[in-house]
């Protein structure tokens, strides 16, 4: 029995030992080639990578670019899982922004967002990054065959800046982003995308400098939307509606006189289209009920306008049973005498 217990015992100490040698993290990669698995750069690969990006520092400083960038490439090629690579990537980023190379310099920077998520610099690269995106919006070109300036780059510029807002949604860059795009989109004639940019910018940023910004663009936009009072008032409505946004919001805005005068206009035109089809019910269909709705309706809208003024004196004279003047009322008229 006591030979038994002594084997169990003995057993049980060995089956202990290995498991402890298992569990060591110390023990679970004998070579480089698991590191690598793992995409963990050696010690020895940190030193060469490192050594290498000092090297190209060193050539970045002294002016020949060209050397530092080849040096930073051969980083980013052979060594992409050491810490400086990330440094590379940053690097070699600002040597494109210094040759105009701005969408080539937004990628490398894009490299360093996407490989290297927890770089010491972030915010300089998202900063730089903002910086190729402006350049773009600026009407920086590229080159065709390195000597015939290109075609003006707002696509590219309105792309980059989304990319900034998914970077780094939690940045001062985002906001900034979003209006860029709205102003790049205003440029191409891309009402649509401009909307959905400052809406972005309105109800994921209320707090931003450029909030009021935001709601007088909107506005604008929508009004520049508008084709008259015998269309659809869809986009007269979205206007009206941000121009009373903004005078709630910003009371004390330099820009509150030019939105009051808007904002009259805006309720106006909206006026006038219900003017408009009270005159249709009146004039066409002799539908007096049908009118009085839609005058009352201008006079409610925009109570001292021009179309108010019309509206009320429609009114009396469906009151006052006077009988609407047509093409032909006037032509049974002339063939009754």
């Amino acid at each position: 029995m006591q030979r038994t217990t002594a084997t169990i015992l003995a057993f049980w100490l060995f089956l202990a030992c290995s498991l402890q040698a298992q569990l060591n993290p110390f023990e679970w990669f004998g070579d480089d080639d698991d590191l690598v698995a793992l995409n963990i750069a050696s010690a020895a690969q940190e030193a060469e990578a490192s050594a290498l990006l000092e090297s190209g520092k060193a050539k970045l400083e002294a002016g020949s670019t060209g050397s530092a960038n080849r040096r930073f490439k051969k980083i980013i090629k052979n060594y992409p899982n050491a810490k400086a690579t990330a440094d590379a990537r940053f690097l070699r980023g600002q040597i494109y922004m210094t040759k105009g190379k701005w969408v080539k310099a937004f990628r490398s920077f894009q490299d360093v967002v996407a490989i290297h998520p927890d770089y010491e610099n972030f915010d300089q690269v998202i900063g730089a990054q903002f910086e190729c995106a402006t350049a773009l919006m600026e009407g920086a070109r590229g080159r065709i065959l390195w000597i015939i300036p290109g075609f003006k780059q707002y696509d590219e510029a309105a792309k980059e800046f989304e990319q900034i807002v998914r970077n780094a949604p939690y940045s001062d860059y985002a906001p900034l982003a979003l209006m860029n795009i709205a102003i790049v989109s205003e440029l191409e004639e891309k009402p649509e995308e401009a909307i959905d940019a400052l809406d972005r910018l309105i109800n994921y940023y209320p707090q931003s400098m450029l909030a009021p910004d935001a709601y007088y663009n909107m506005a604008e936009t929508y009004s520049n939307l508008v084709q008259g009072a015998q269309y659809d008032q869809g986009s007269t409505r979205q206007a009206i509606s941000y121009y009373e946004d903004f005078l709630i919001l910003f009371p004390k805005s330099s820009y509150l006189g030019e939105v009051e005068s808007n904002l009259e206009s805006m309720e106006d035109l909206l006026a006038r289209s219900r003017l408009n089809l009270g005159d249709f019910f009146y004039n066409y269909r002799s539908n007096n009920t049908a009118a009085l709705v839609f005058y009352n309706e201008t006079i409610t809208i925009a109570p001292e306008s021009e179309a108010a003024e019309e509206a009320r004196i429609r009114i009396a004279d469906v009151e006052a049973g006077v009988q609407p003047t047509s093409g032909a009322s006037i032509l049974r008229k002339i063939l009754s005498d």
